[in-house]
């Protein structure tokens, strides 16, 4: 909460681990300490998995991961219907709404299945088993992995005809990476009714380019899982991250008094959802009838600075994003605080910039700052686990001896993992032609946003998708070596490649991955289940949704047509992967030298997460937290987090102004019920219904959840 206690115990955590970002010096699974720990949210009693009565068999195991699967097939029959056609979102959240939705519903029939037999009624630690591997399954499906990968391996060769400044492109992409046949690649574009030839997935031209990828994915897969395996320890036991996010499906799932958990039958819960009711059900009327007013999804000061020095204001948004207030009234007021008072320092910055007649577009380079303070926090994760990795390689490697054996086995299995998945990402890349002195450096980067974003996760527990810079590990890699610089390394081939691959820049495969990972981690202590199953079943569910997300995506592709799936203008990402291509080929053309503000943009953000955590390592009453900075500068300037986190931020303040760290665990459950509210009326009534209504209806009230 901010309180000098703490703050105190984030010092304390500092100076015996190394660590300068955070950490409750809290005996491990001491869940009453954690509820007098202001620095955290608590995990209170009603959270408290009592200890387990039967062993988690292979069997439940099996019921939980079906069930799991079936949810993610589900799904992607759904997306393949609500978001590819219609162009509604169903897929996104964080947690992905579909997931949340499918264990609210087994927790609400588990009485009911009790009373038929009690065989039937799932336990606690299945329904936790299947939230992962749906949050798995069902984020491939989702608006940014799948639907992102597939145009950046067709668009190359299908723009060309229209486009004649990428036909020099096209030769520096494998014909093993995707489908070159003509005919299939405008079906893929157009739809098959289109085109007028015949119809359906050309699946004998698409089945091994996917079979390839697969070992693609799962290389990356296995690469972020083994690398936060090797933090686990330092994580969750030196430093006792809270993992705030996990207090819902936690709190949920309790089996501690009643099948459905004490949290169900407290009425401050329900005026929390009553509160998110109200608020959507304002909305809903107005979509359908516009006499009745509404507050929006959103407010935003567009226009309302024309004048400078103030026009930089006129980009600010508040986004009402009632799960990210929610979720924020868990954060440790520093964060919450450092998110919004970033966010606002940066407008300043550009106000007074104008006010000096300084007018360079994009000033002060918010997005740019995030970047480099990715590397910094990176930096300061490393440093803070320094004694801890060195003795984990020491032991993998078998120059110590000593310690758990189960854990040395772990994470020696993780230290070897890791390396055969770098090493299988390498040999993919210089099979491709992709240059390793340029591939080297942007797996190196992608890794450190992975696992920046990971941490992100673990200790604020903030439910956006985008708390990343997006698109600049690929854009910043360029920058820094300059475009002449890549294709003196590696030729215009890298830079075709780095194009290529872009799209685990500018969205999130591995960072979504690694984030959901690391909440396993946690999950399978609190839950008491066995990280065996949750690593098997994990990896099962990547591979199933791939598959899932691939069918769902081609047979819609190839029946409307990626230039019209989703509305009128086509599918976002394939337009993405067009510019992307463009903007190479601008690039080759016009060889732009580096962009020096923006490289020093990048230092900046560095400087500032590093000077926050060595002050955070000293100064007991530090306001200012280095994850707050990335909240504040990740989205750039339309961030979505400032508003939700402000709100937040001031509410969690007052109730311990008044009342203490008592009232604020009163008010945890009103807060809970405004996520549940929410997901559940905003993420799943409303998205369903509204398929009923004209478009006009449905399209008045458009939600997205993760931001």
């Amino acid at each position: 909460a901010g309180g000098r206690r703490g703050q105190q115990s984030i010092l304390a955590a500092g100076k015996r681990e190394g660590s300068t970002l955070g950490g409750n010096e809290i005996p491990p699974g001491d869940t009453v300490a954690l509820e007098q720990t202001q620095a955290d949210p608590p995990l209170t009693r009603a959270t408290e998995q009592p200890p387990a009565e039967t062993p988690f068999t292979f069997r439940r195991w099996l019921v939980a991961l079906l069930i799991g699967l079936a949810g993610i097939a589900l799904t992607a029959l759904a997306i393949r219907h609500i978001e590819l056609v219609v162009g509604r979102y169903l897929g996104g959240g964080v947690p992905p709404i579909p997931s949340f939705a499918v264990v609210i519903l087994l927790v609400a029939l588990t009485p009911l299945l009790r009373r038929i037999h009690p065989s039937l009624a799932l336990d606690r630690r299945q329904l936790l088993l299947i939230y992962m591997v749906m949050a798995v399954g069902v984020v491939l499906n989702g608006a940014y992995i799948m639907r992102a990968f597939l145009p950046h391996l067709t668009s190359l060769r299908y723009w060309q005809d229209q486009h004649e400044s990428l036909q020099q492109f096209v030769g520096h992409v494998p014909d093993w990476y995707a489908p070159t046949d003509t005919e299939a690649l405008q079906r893929y574009f157009q739809g098959s009714y289109r085109v007028g030839e015949r119809s359906g997935v050309p699946w004998n031209l698409w089945l091994l380019p996917l079979l390839r990828w697969s070992f693609f994915f799962l290389a990356f897969f296995v690469a972020s899982y083994s690398m936060l395996i090797l933090f686990r320890r330092q994580w969750i036991h030196n430093e006792r991250l809270s993992y705030p996010l996990l207090f819902l499906p936690l709190s949920i799932t309790d089996e501690g008094r009643g099948s459905m958990g004490s949290i169900f039958r407290r009425p401050i819960f329900w005026l929390g959802v009553g509160l998110a009711a109200t608020f959507n059900g304002f909305n809903i009327g107005h979509a359908l009838n516009p006499v009745i007013p509404h507050p929006g999804f959103y407010f935003s000061f567009r226009d309302k600075f024309p004048n400078a020095p103030l026009t930089p204001l006129n980009s600010v948004m508040c986004f009402f994003m009632l799960e990210s207030i929610g979720f924020g009234y868990l954060l440790p007021l520093e964060i919450s605080f450092s998110a919004w008072f970033f966010y606002l320092l940066q407008k300043a910055a550009a106000v007074f910039a104008l006010l000096q007649g300084h007018d360079a577009p994009g000033f002060p380079y918010i997005q740019e700052q995030s970047a480099g303070a990715y590397v910094g926090v990176m930096i300061l994760l490393i440093y803070g686990a320094r004694r801890h990795l060195a003795g984990v390689f020491s032991r993998a490697l078998g120059l110590v001896a000593g310690g758990d054996p189960h854990e040395n086995r772990e994470e020696r299995a993780a230290v070897f993992a890791f390396a055969g998945s770098i090493a299988f990402l390498v040999l993919w890349w210089w099979i491709s032609g992709f240059s390793l002195l340029v591939a080297g450096p942007f797996l190196a980067m992608i890794l450190c946003f992975t696992l920046v974003y990971a941490r992100l996760r673990a200790e604020t527990g903030v439910p956006f998708e985008f708390m990343y810079p997006y698109g600049l590990p690929h854009g910043m890699l360029i920058n820094w070596f300059s475009v002449q610089g890549v294709v003196d390394t590696g030729g215009v081939r890298s830079l075709t490649m780095l194009s290529q691959n872009s799209w685990l820049s500018r969205h999130h495969y591995t960072m979504a991955m690694g984030a959901y990972q690391a909440d396993s981690f946690k999950l399978s202590e609190q839950g008491r289940i066995p990280r065996k199953w949750i690593y098997s079943a994990l990896g099962i569910a990547l591979l199933f949704g791939f598959g899932c997300a691939a069918w769902s995506h081609l047979t819609t592709y190839y029946d409307i047509g990626s230039s019209f799936s989703g509305g009128t203008r086509g599918e976002y990402r394939a337009r993405v992967a067009l510019q992307e291509y463009q903007q190479l080929a601008a690039n080759v053309a016009s060889r732009p030298l580096r962009d020096i503000p923006r490289l020093a943009a990048n230092g900046v953000g560095a400087g500032i997460v590093l000077l926050l955590g060595a002050i955070r390592t000293r100064a007991v009453q530090m306001p200012l937290h280095p994850l707050g900075f990335l909240l504040a500068t990740a989205y750039g300037d339309h961030s979505t987090s400032f508003f939700p986190m402000l709100v937040a931020w001031s509410c969690k303040a007052t109730v311990l102004k008044l009342g203490g760290l008592q009232l604020y665990r009163t008010f945890i459950p009103m807060f809970l019920g405004l996520i549940v509210g929410h997901m559940l009326i905003g993420g799943v009534f409303w998205p369903a219904f509204s398929l009923l209504l004209a478009p006009e209806a449905s399209q008045s009230y458009h939600l997205y959840f993760g931001g």
